[in-house]
């Protein structure tokens, strides 16, 4: 019975991890067509500001060192296009001129020029201008790049087409001090004014220079990132081979070449094939896996404890072993509909299209991708030809949020917009998306078009209808076959069916305090599961704050005592709120709770009250470990705790702070916590203050 019990668990864990993977395998395939999206057009951009220069070369014959500083600087490389090294042009020379070109370069002011490197070759080239012109750039001044076969190669393809061309691999000159990286060179051929190019032949004949850009690619490549970055890890490697001659870049200096990536990617630049070699970032993964493991435990946990019951149970009476044998027939029914709702869920959330959405706010245009209108049950045709108000297409209830989001977005100089809304079907009813958008701004700051995507949160939203009602069936089905169990061991333990042998009574208590434990968890369910419903009903009244604290610190006291942990009420002022009794007395029953297990032996809690205005603060402040920085934004999650794992010395079941930050704020007020990892934490929440009540409305 136990294996079978565990082969289900493992089988509901299993398909579960299936859908993971493949939600992470179709969001990792987008991701990395992003980045090969962000290759292509920044070296598009590139490419376009090397023309730009060929075209002033051609516009004046001759153009001086200082107006070719200026064409550059009017670019604002470093803030528009950071990681190019420089702009530059390199001048071709015939050997017959190349005296008459140094002697020229020396009366411009740079004593001892020589074109470098020195020898005899069928024709020289020399770096002319290069801008800035400072720094790493001065060493390479002068330098034939033609007398390097790599570059070489480069440059009499990019005379005999005419296009911008890429280098291979090589080493930049620029590489005189600090960590020598892969360099990379595009060239755009500038020719004789009015000379014929019909052929590669005139081309070559025609050639002036080269208007051209030096690369170090991890500059390069984290200039591109730091604008728009992407969320894979990915080597890139220059050519069709992925080895470490050919090796340019690694997003992380750990990632291992010699590990087979995940997807392997071909993209044509320019006369060069560059390999992009995209593997999972840390912690990917793990994000689509989240909460699976509640399967594995919440499987484990049942099946364990039906089998230690089955145990216990051999050989007592009828009566024992008939309860024992229609329970276990319940759990395995209950385990089936499990697995049965495990996989229409995972066939529920098969598949995922996002569309993408673009609104001009200049001229209010809007334009959508065909699945966008698809969520919308409307004709994309239609759509595209006819000119619509964005706002006909958004619930009328998320309108101002969506508008508050873009303006909190934009003031806040992040210009990205992450936000879930409701878009308008044409039969009337909502359809539920996660819009992202990213805020295009001039050089003013002032908004031009915000541009996004669009992924509909239908399926989404039904997975978590049926995964809320799954957990409200399996706590309201367990709630009675427990507590028949709890009950009838203990009748067992107490003595009622004749005394037990010792080692029988040793692990019927343990079963007996693990159904305790279990009880706890359906009723925390229970109540999840009200509140999220919105069918609990709360008996808001005025209350004296100072009575209830009183009430809950004496509740506790012997709970301290277990623990040798003292309680102290050190400020509370005698104020009245309005909140339901029965309720807040839960809060504090959990929040004293907590502190009181998390305190070491000697340790004492501290409570206390402060009226703020309008409202009162109440903090619980213990002396333990803290709380984990990294588990922060994780602690008012559902069945979230600090220690995770099967071995924790703290029990508790995941839910406690999740209520009670329900029940807080459906009393109108707000919780939270202060905490140090290493010097306690302290928890605390704030509720409405109202005038003292007549004593006939007590």
């Amino acid at each position: 019975m136990l294996v079978l019990s565990l082969s289900m668990v493992m089988l509901a864990w299993y398909s579960l991890r299936d859908i993971g993977r493949r939600a992470a395998e179709q969001q990792f395939s987008l991701h990395s067509q992003e980045l090969l999206q962000v290759i292509s057009k920044r070296m598009l951009d590139h490419e376009l500001i090397l023309l730009s220069g060929a075209a002033i070369l051609d516009l004046q014959q001759e153009v001086n060192r200082e107006e070719w500083a200026h064409f550059v600087s009017a670019l604002r490389v470093a803030e528009n296009y950071p990681g190019i090294q420089g702009i530059g042009f390199s001048r071709v020379i015939e050997p017959v001129d190349l005296p008459d070109f140094e002697q020229a370069m020396r009366e411009q002011g740079f004593a001892g020029f020589r074109v470098h490197p020195p020898g005899e070759r069928e024709r020289y080239s020399s770096i002319v201008f290069l801008e800035p012109f400072s720094g790493r750039n001065l060493a390479a001044f002068g330098y034939d790049m033609l007398s390097e076969p790599v570059r070489r190669q480069a440059m009499l393809r990019a005379a005999e087409t005419g296009a911008a061309t890429l280098t291979g691999r090589v080493t930049l000159v620029q590489e005189t001090h600090g960590e020598v990286q892969a360099g990379l060179l595009m060239y755009v051929p500038v020719y004789q004014p009015g000379a014929e190019l019909a052929t590669p032949a005139q081309r070559l004949a025609a050639l002036r220079g080269f208007s051209y850009s030096p690369y170090r690619v991890s500059d390069l490549m984290q200039g591109m990132l730091s604008r728009q970055p992407v969320r894979v890890d990915f080597i890139l490697y220059d050519g069709l081979e992925p080895n470490e001659s050919n090796l340019l870049f690694k997003s992380h200096t750990d990632l291992n070449s010699a590990q087979a990536a995940e997807a392997l990617y071909s993209l044509e630049l320019y006369g060069r094939v560059w390999t992009v070699a995209a593997y999972y970032p840390a912690g990917f993964l793990a994000a689509f896996f989240n909460g699976q493991w509640l399967v594995i435990v919440l499987g484990v946990l049942v099946s364990f404890l039906l089998f230690a019951l089955l145990t216990s149970l051999v050989n007592r009476r009828i009566q024992v072993q008939a309860l024992a044998d229609n329970i276990t027939l319940k759990l395995q029914k209950k385990e089936l509909s499990l697995r049965l709702s495990e996989e229409r869920l995972s066939l529920a959330l098969k598949g995922s299209n996002d569309g993408w959405w673009d609104l001009d706010l200049t001229d209010h245009s809007f334009f959508a991708s065909v699945r966008v209108w698809q969520m919308m049950g409307r004709n994309p045709v239609e759509q595209q030809q006819s000119s619509i108000d964005w706002r006909q297409l958004i619930m009328e209830d998320d309108q101002l949020r969506l508008k508050q989001a873009a303006i909190d977005a934009w003031k806040s100089q992040n210009h990205y917009i992450a936000i879930e809304s409701a878009l308008l079907h044409a039969d009337g009813h909502p359809v539920p998306v996660l819009l992202r958008g990213y805020i295009q701004t001039d050089e003013q700051g002032k908004a031009l078009r915000i541009s996004g995507t669009c992924m509909d949160l239908t399926e989404r939203r039904q997975v978590e209808r049926m995964k809320n009602e799954l957990i409200s069936v399996v706590s309201h089905e367990l709630r009675t076959p427990v507590t028949a169990i709890s009950g009838a061991l203990g009748l067992i333990t107490g003595g009622a069916l004749g005394e037990v042998p010792e080692q029988v009574q040793t692990m019927l208590s343990i079963a007996q305090q693990n159904s305790h434990r279990l009880s706890h968890l359906i009723n925390d369910l229970l109540d999840m599961d009200k509140l999220m419903a919105g069918k609990m009903q709360l008996d808001i009244r005025p209350h004296s704050l100072h009575a209830l604290l009183t009430d809950a610190l004496t509740v506790h006291q012997s709970y301290a005592q277990q623990f040798q942990v003292s309680l102290q009420l050190s400020a509370s002022p005698d104020d009245y709120i309005m909140a339901d009794a029965l309720r807040l007395q839960q809060v504090l029953s959990n929040l004293l709770s907590n502190a009181i297990k998390f305190s070491p032996e000697g340790g004492q809690v501290r409570v206390a009250a402060e009226r703020d205005g309008q409202h009162v603060r109440v903090s619980v402040c213990d002396q333990g470990p803290g709380i984990p920085l990294a588990f922060h934004e994780k602690l008012f999650k559902k069945f979230s705790q600090a220690d995770a794992s099967n071995s924790r010395q703290k029990e508790g079941t995941g839910l406690g702070l999740v209520i009670s930050k329900e029940l807080i704020e459906r009393m109108h007020g707000r919780i939270g916590f202060d905490s140090v990892e290493g010097q306690g934490a302290c928890f605390w929440f704030e509720l409405p203050c109202c005038p003292e009540p007549a004593p006939e409305s007590l």
